[in-house]
């Protein structure tokens, strides 16, 4: 059985499709996120979705937990990207389309420790 390991997305879309890709090519029965899939990119609804429908097992990251709950601990720059992500999460779940697809909900049910 081919597992992947992956982390540290920070809502680089581009980068998560490109390495989703060299998996399905290397044909990856199973696939683990270990966090951070939020946090300075600028997509991190899309990451948030394309993780939740292809990872088996997700662990809730420092960045993720930072969007959700208060950033403590992050330097300047790293809890103004921390809260421009919690914008782009609150607007995507607020639109009634999303009313099923609630990001925020998901991230927060992830847990911490496997």
């Amino acid at each position: 059985m081919k597992r992947a390991i992956i982390s540290d997305i920070h809502g680089n879309l581009e980068a998560l499709q490109a390495v989703l890709a060299d998996i399905d090519q290397q044909k990856v029965d199973s696939i683990t996120c270990l966090g951070d899939i939020v946090g300075y990119g600028p997509n991190p609804c899309e990451c948030a979705r394309l993780v939740r429908d292809r990872c088996g097992l997700v662990i809730l990251g420092n960045h993720d937990q930072g969007a959700l709950f208060d950033p403590d601990g992050f330097n300047v720059g790293a809890e103004r990207a921390i809260r421009w992500t919690r914008s782009q999460l609150e607007h995507h779940d607020a639109m009634p389309k999303n009313s099923a697809d609630r990001l925020m909900d998901w991230l927060g049910e992830l847990p911490r420790t496997h």
